[in-house]
């Protein structure tokens, strides 16, 4: 066992000792949250442009200039937490991926999970795309990516349809999961317009569009 050498007598004042790393790293990382939390809910509230970041500092009980030592600006903030929900969202719909259902149960049983697990935080979804449209490339490309993960989800369904030969191998299913993608947003938007006050759907409504449309789809897949 290592002993400290017997010739050091003078005590040490814990006052003057620095603080460790980890500690000051903790204390960043609570910031961190905290700027988040707030930020997720302002942006849920009012959408990207109304939310300011003098009101994120405030919600989070800190100075404009702790807000600036996490994030470079609103943008990286926005990024943030879309990626959060969008993580969120895509782990709900694999989830949802079920074999005991056909390829059309599966494709809706996942795109009605995704809605439920979003529906408060449609607002966020949606203004990602204003955000699209408006700010500059690197966030376009952000925004694209995490559009795309979800069109991964459904591609992997109809990629594993195919190999079970539910679906014919000349089908698109690239061109399909773009579509889906399309419509997964398109539906989302419509949902959000209708809402009430709360943002809540109406999930029963939804449902059954959801069916339609996608047996649409997979009878066009099997009919290629």
């Amino acid at each position: 066992m290592y002993e400290l050498p017997k010739t050091v007598t003078t005590p040490i004042n814990r006052q003057d000792m620095p603080v460790p790393l980890g500690s000051r790293a903790k204390s960043k990382e609570r910031n961190r949250l905290k700027i988040l939390n707030s930020a997720t809910q302002l942006f849920r509230e009012r959408g990207f442009e109304a939310a300011t970041l003098r009101d994120i500092a405030r919600g989070a009980g800190l100075s404009t200039g702790a807000l600036f030592a996490n994030f470079a600006d609103k943008n990286e903030i926005f990024l943030t937490v879309i990626e959060s929900e969008n993580v969120r969202v895509v782990s709900a719909m694999r989830e949802a991926h079920d074999d005991k259902l056909d390829l059309v149960g599966r494709l809706h049983k996942q795109l009605l999970r995704g809605y439920e697990v979003t529906q408060h935080n449609a607002r966020l979804i949606l203004s990602a795309f204003v955000m699209k449209w408006s700010q500059g490339a690197s966030q376009v490309n952000d925004v694209a990516r995490m559009s795309d993960m979800i069109r991964f989800v459904l591609l992997d369904t109809l990629k594993a349809a195919q190999a079970r030969k539910e679906l014919p191998q000349k089908a698109e299913l690239d061109c399909a999961s773009l579509i889906l993608e399309d419509l997964c947003f398109a539906n989302l938007r419509r949902a959000f317009q209708a809402s009430d006050e709360t943002g809540t759907f109406d999930l029963d409504a939804m449902s059954k569009s959801l069916t339609v449309q996608v047996n649409m789809i997979v009878l066009a897949l099997k009919g290629a």
